[in-house]
């Protein structure tokens, strides 16, 4: 059993080196141009060892697409299970747990790197982009009923509708945070939401909300 058990850890070290060597040449070089051979000479592996784990690219594009996924999932499950009492309060919340919640070796950079190759020739890329914003609008859905159900947001309100616009609010502080860097504003390192996109935020929920408020 202990045997056993080394070995997975080993595996999933081995994983993470590939994941990790991976998003670090997608940030150097682009997504196109960094080399299964590349990600295996940084992850200090064979190619053959690299190619036991992911057989392409795009399958660990898709790796860090889920381990980013799975970490916002957890995060924002938890404001649904406690959120604010105030409906403007717990969507900012939502909103900034989501942004704030990364993985160490993901930036900007690597996030715009995935993201050109998710609409050039990608397709699943594409497919794990669209998955992961039906993601947040599903948990942005649970997070209204909740406040519906405890009384601070309409029960009659068109919850379905609101969870879709507030995940399209969130997709385009993500866009325009992408935009930015390709516009030299900020570093690679930087984060979604300084002080001033904060208020913004607010200003936009507490719009947006206003027709679902009792």
């Amino acid at each position: 059993m202990a045997e056993g058990g080394l070995r997975e850890r080993q595996k999933e070290k081995r994983k993470q080196a590939i994941m990790v060597a991976a998003a670090h040449l997608f940030q150097a070089q682009g997504f196109n141009a960094a080399s299964m051979e590349d990600i295996a000479a940084a992850a200090e592996l064979s190619v053959g060892t690299v190619y036991n784990y992911f057989k392409s690219k795009a399958e660990i594009g898709l790796a860090i697409y889920q381990a980013d996924r799975d970490l916002v999932h957890e995060a924002t499950s938890r404001v649904i299970a406690n959120p604010p009492a105030d409906p403007v309060d717990a969507i900012c919340r939502m909103m900034e747990t989501d942004f704030e919640t990364e993985i160490g070796y993901l930036d900007r950079a690597v996030w715009s790197s995935l993201f050109g190759a998710s609409f050039t020739d990608q397709s699943s890329l594409s497919n794990a982009f669209v998955s992961d914003e039906l993601m947040r609008v599903d948990q942005f859905r649970k997070l209204l009923h909740v406040l519906a159900q405890k009384g601070t947001v309409d029960a009659q309100a068109d919850i379905d509708a609101a969870a879709e616009m507030l995940g399209a609010l969130n997709l385009w502080y993500f866009m325009r945070w992408l935009a930015g860097l390709r516009a030299g504003e900020g570093s690679a390192s930087s984060g979604i939401l300084d002080t001033e996109a904060k208020a913004t935020l607010r200003r936009h929920v507490t719009q947006l909300m206003r027709g679902l408020r009792v």
